[in-house]
């Protein structure tokens, strides 16, 4: 049960929030549950108790339009918000919901809205989404990743702070700064100001697996604080590995063209341990897979596991072919799994596509522009004329990005001019600028 003596002292609220100083903007994400109405209470308190005027403070409840008491509760707290002096927005979470797998695709959903909202609030500057994760969140993070067989890096749990869109140029930083507190902490804390709070009943629903590990944990025995030590430690050992791999990725001769496909020495790479061989693997994957669902860390594992044999052979994972010879190891995007629908684009604006390239073009067009993949057929037709220093695997240059006119193909920007492009004849399309940059820039690139 929570005291009200166990609430959160100012001293260490403090401590906690000091590293939100470095922002400029922050938004905190509350829901009008008990561990999200601490925060916003706590906080409005260290704005106060500071005198702080940046960074500046907003409030955002997003709707998901799953529960019909969904939207009072965010007017809730909107309330709680305007006694506290602070600006609250609303985010819903629009449109048909999956069958299955609501908690991920909500998850996902969230953090996507937030994400996007900060960003309308940034103005250039830095900026933050502050969520209310706590200790007890961390220890059900841990014992639901060691039930699955998680290595160091999926039971170091979760980070105090991370970027909510790595692919973006000037990511919004999400920041947990509550992690070190248990919720009874939180409630109490909520408990000495006399705050009503809203209980989710989801989180009562032992058909959502946190739930049923939290019921797991209540009868085991095992602290929350215990688990939260393993979570840290197996942070330092996560880091220890993160740098280990980052200088095995300098030995490799890592050669990206393009951004369109790696090679490295194979050699050097057996040699690896194999935990190491499997965080580059992992790296590689999340940047040639494109929109593809990442591959699970077994997956990983058993490809991993396959190099020390020394043959050649070849596979596809996550949408990523790889191709290994006796001396490199070849990597790039699974052209099969690019969606082949063209995708429309306006002058001036930027978009990711596949979700490894910024593309977008400028100038005027009686006709829409659209970016599709080349395919077989119109590279074959261009192959002949191209540059030997621009030739690449047939695999590769089957999946680049290629700006049409209706059939009409203008431009591929990553190869250049060449035959049988639109744009490289004097006519209406001439003019165009057409930008496609990698999302994942390589020194060798």
């Amino acid at each position: 049960m929570s005291r009200i003596e166990d609430a959160i002292a100012a001293d260490e609220a403090d401590r906690a929030f000091e590293c939100l100083r470095t922002f400029d903007v922050i938004v905190l994400a509350v829901s009008g549950g008990p561990d999200s109405l601490a925060l916003l209470y706590l906080a409005a308190e260290w704005i106060k108790r500071l005198r702080l005027v940046e960074p500046r403070v907003s409030v955002a409840t997003v709707d998901h339009g799953l529960r019909p008491e969904a939207r009072e509760e965010a007017q809730t707290v909107a309330r709680h918000a305007a006694m506290l002096d602070l600006p609250h927005s609303i985010l819903a979470w629009d449109g048909q919901k999956p069958a299955t797998g609501i908690p991920n695709a909500a998850r996902t959903a969230r953090y996507a809205l937030l994400d996007t909202h900060a960003r309308g609030r940034a103005d250039g500057k830095r900026v933050a989404v502050i969520t209310a994760h706590h200790q007890d969140d961390q220890a059900e993070t841990v014992f639901m990743r060691l039930a699955r067989g998680g290595g160091v890096t999926a039971l170091a749990a979760m980070p105090h702070s991370r970027a909510l869109d790595v692919a973006a140029d000037a990511p919004v930083q999400l920041v947990r700064p509550l992690l070190g507190f248990s919720k009874q902490r939180l409630i109490a804390t909520l408990m000495a100001r006399d705050v009503p709070w809203i209980e989710d009943p989801t989180n009562t629903n032992v058909a959502l697996e946190r739930t049923r590990v939290r019921e797991t944990l209540a009868a085991s025995g095992l602290t929350a604080t215990a688990l939260a030590l393993t979570a840290r430690r197996m942070r330092d050992a996560a880091d220890g590995l993160a740098y280990a791999e980052s200088a095995l990725e300098k030995t490799l001769q890592l050669a990206v063209d393009r951004g369109l496909y790696a090679r490295f020495d194979r050699r050097t790479f057996d040699s690896a341990p194999v935990i190491l061989r499997q965080m580059f693997l992992s790296g590689m994957f999340a940047r040639f897979g494109g929109m593809t669902e990442r591959p699970e860390h077994s997956e990983i594992d058993a490809l991993a596991r396959r190099f020390p044999g020394g043959t050649q052979w070849s596979a596809t994972l996550g949408g990523v072919v790889v191709s290994a010879g006796s001396r490199y190891v070849r990597l790039w995007r699974e052209p099969g799994r690019i969606s082949a629908a063209p995708v429309m684009l306006t002058p001036g604006e930027v978009l990711c596509w596949d979700g490894r390239f910024r593309v977008g073009f400028e100038g005027g067009a009686d006709t829409a522009i659209n970016v599709a993949p080349l395919g077989r057929a119109a590279y074959e037709a261009m192959a002949a004329e191209l540059d030997r220093r621009q030739v690449l695997p047939a695999g590769v240059a089957y999946g680049l990005p290629a700006f049409y006119a209706g059939a009409k193909l203008l431009c591929v920007p990553l190869l250049g001019p060449v035959a049988g492009c639109a744009a490289r004849k004097p006519d209406e399309f001439n003019a165009l600028r057409f930008l496609c940059d990698p999302i994942h820039q390589y020194p060798s690139d």
